[in-house]
């Protein structure tokens, strides 16, 4: 049982229900995954937070939500069991939903095509309609309080702050109730609201279904007051040049800052939204304020070839933009050094030129097989042109199990969107390949550094943003901003781009406590692409790629590692592979023999001045695995990736299996828990790979 001594916690009882799981908590309450023991089946509960019990206006608000919620029979309304009071606390039994919030699917995979966001807004105002019949205000429309079924079943829920235009307005409330993104200007001037607030609301969240960001990204309350009652309402087909223009008007009739020139009901809104997947620009109603960064982008001006790059461009003209002019391919040398270890892999293999011919081995080949990547639906299937910019990626934790394809236009030739993948460290993430330097430079400037407020990171150059360097030379723009639509905190993001590849992608992390993170991460530019010469398909893997992956187990598996290319000399595989957070990289090389494995190893431990990791006398040590000796290891100092930034490296040795090991710390200046030393290098060594 539940009393104000035993708050409610997973695996307790209040009154019939057993609380199998936190759902989540709003504003409002906290709602569980809970299981009904009389009418035995499971629900979702929500129950009023203890610590607002005592308020006398938020139970009037719980109970105005249980009652009109209840009476509401629209199927797109979230079906409502019971609701009373269980131990003095307010409760709402309700079904629980197979499914997921559009925050969280906006989130994981950034916006659809236009056609689901409308799929989407329809359902929704289906919901709508049906309570402003009901003489029912929602009052917080937002991707949260709208949850999608595994089969695309839209339901709206949360109507704890819902209103009947016929009570009297909760005049003691403490302020402003719902989610200032999504508000109508009137709601922070009146209290006399109407059904068009909701219209409001869902407009906004139309426009963050096509684009993947509210309209308004003010960083705080008084910001998002002002930019709801005064900026111009911005064009989604600025935003993300793959909507329709004629999603400009609808915004713009939805987002009226004058209740009475928006659409009448949402049904309005839904219908307009459907009609623009279908016609040409729909002319702006009067009185409308056209959006905040100006005129549509313009054509692109080269055709894009058959592998989906474009020509590069000459006598480019268009808008101003930020970056080099130039958009000549800046060759592999000008590339700068990423995250995975094929310098320090080089360096390691590199005596197999000088020994081989000492291990009497005849020339070395293998045949290489493609392996297909996680079945996805049809139209999320990555194709050609997603193909070759998804060679380009630099991290090792983006694959098809983790990436789909996203619809494209004249100006972006591939789009891919790939979810975090935490087992490699890797981000959330947005790849994007253009048709033409000038429609590059165009998203760059409008989305990045106009509406997502992008500036240069932590420790770049003052102003928008920074260039990406190789060789002393520009290769590109990098800016640092906060993606906020999970939260008003943001989350820590980055945008690179690469002016010879016409290739941009965007980091997302899922935390603010990623900030220093990400701030290190963009310092170096880490993340960056590809060089051609180094391009191939992230699910590429040779069979003996697949004999060694076999021998490793997870974390050590296709998900979270990419084939490399094995340098000259009698070397079977080489697999490189990233790790969650503060965990360090690690490369293995495969060998045909023990004799080959060991003779590399011995060889490397005086070329790079090996020593002991434990400190002490000698240069090496015993590998142990349950005690029984399986090879040896060895630390170093790593200087092969940047001279100026040596850190610690661990080479181990395997001689039954003929592999080499090689662990990489991190560098001094790592925000992290990473080992930056040999003896936290071998503390983790050792708890990883003596078990």
């Amino acid at each position: 049982m539940s009393s104000p001594n035993h708050p409610l916690t997973v695996g307790s009882r209040f009154g019939p229900y057993r609380l199998d799981r936190l759902i989540g908590r709003g504003g409002m309450g906290e709602v569980y995954q809970a299981y009904d023991t009389v009418k035995d089946r499971t629900v979702a509960i929500k129950v009023l937070p203890e610590r607002l019990a005592e308020d006398t206006v938020y139970r009037r608000r719980f109970q105005r939500e249980s009652h009109a919620a209840a009476r509401l029979r629209e199927a797109h309304v979230i079906p409502i069991h019971d609701y009373g009071e269980i131990d003095g606390r307010l409760y709402i039994d309700m079904r629980l939903v197979d499914g997921d919030s559009l925050r969280s699917l906006l989130h994981r995979h950034g916006p659809g095509a236009p056609e689901d966001a409308v799929a989407v807004v329809e359902q929704v105002a289906a919901a709508l309609d049906a309570a402003h019949r009901d003489g029912l205000l929602h009052r917080d429309i937002k991707p949260d309080n709208i949850l999608i079924t595994h089969e695309g079943f839209v339901y709206l829920v949360d109507f704890g702050i819902a209103q009947s235009a016929t009570d009297e307005s909760l005049t003691n409330a403490g302020g402003a109730v719902g989610s200032y993104r999504y508000m109508a200007p009137e709601r922070f001037s009146t209290r006399d609201l109407g059904p068009t607030a909701d219209v409001y609301g869902l407009a906004c969240v139309l426009f963050e279904c096509l684009t993947g960001t509210t309209p308004y990204a003010g960083g705080n309350e008084a910001q998002m007051m002002s930019a709801h009652l005064f900026d111009p309402i911005p064009r989604p087909s600025l935003v993300r040049p793959t909507v329709p223009a004629a999603f400009d008007a609808v915004v713009a009739h939805g987002m009226a800052k004058d209740p009475a020139e928006r659409y009448g009901s949402a049904g309005e809104l839904a219908a307009a939204a459907r009609a623009a997947l279908g016609t040409n620009p729909i002319p702006e109603p009067a009185g409308s304020t056209p959006g905040r960064t100006g005129s549509v982008p313009p054509q692109p001006d080269t055709v894009t070839t058959r592998t989906g790059r474009a020509p590069t461009p000459t006598g480019e003209t268009g808008t101003p933009r930020t970056g080099p002019t130039g958009g000549g391919d800046h060759g592999p040398a000008a590339r700068p050094a990423r995250r995975t270890h094929r310098r320090r892999v080089a360096a390691i293999l590199g005596v197999l030129v000088l020994v081989a011919s000492a291990l009497t081995f005849a020339g070395w080949a293998y045949w290489r097989h493609t392996t297909p990547g996680k079945a996805v639906p049809d139209a999320a299937t990555l194709r050609g042109p997603d193909i070759d910019l998804f060679s380009l990626v630099g991290w090792n934790g983006y694959h098809r199990a983790n990436c789909v394809h996203n619809r494209t236009d004249e100006n972006v030739v591939s789009l891919i969107l790939c979810d975090a993948n935490p087992a490699a460290g890797a981000p959330a993430a947005r790849f994007f390949r253009f048709s033409s330097a000038n429609a590059m430079h165009d998203y760059y400037n409008s989305l990045f550094l106009g509406t997502m407020g992008a500036t240069s990171c932590p420790g770049g150059p003052p102003g928008k943003d920074g260039p990406v360097m190789a060789d002393g030379r520009e290769v590109g723009r990098k800016a640092c901003y906060l993606d906020r639509s999970t939260g008003t905190a943001g989350n820590p993001a980055y945008v690179l781009t690469d002016e010879s590849e016409l290739a941009l992608v965007a980091y997302i992390w899922d935390a603010p406590d990623k900030t220093a993170l990400r701030d290190y991460l963009a310092k170096y530019d880490a993340g960056w692409f590809r060089a051609e010469d180094d391009a191939r398909d992230p699910d590429f893997f040779t069979d003996a790629d697949d004999d060694l992956l076999s021998e490793l187990g997870d974390p050590y598996v296709r998900a979270n590692c990419r084939h490399e290319n094995p340098p000259p000399g009698p070397v079977s595989a080489v697999i490189d592979c990233d790790t969650k957070l503060d965990d360090p990289g690690v490369s293995f090389i495969a060998l045909p023999t023990r004799d080959v494995a060991m003779t590399v190893y011995q060889a490397d431990v005086g070329q790079f001045s090996s020593r002991v990791c434990a400190g002490g006398n000698g240069s090496d040590e015993v590998w142990r695995r349950q005690t029984e000796p399986v090879g040896r290891y060895a630390c170093y100092t790593d200087k092969t990736t940047d001279p100026t930034r040596p850190h610690p490296a661990l080479l181990a040795v395997y001689e039954d299996l003929h592999l080499l090991v090689l662990v990489a710390g991190s560098t001094a200046d790592y925000p992290g828990n990473s080992p930056k030393d040999d003896a936290s290098l071998r503390d983790w060594f050792e708890k990883y790979f003596t078990k």
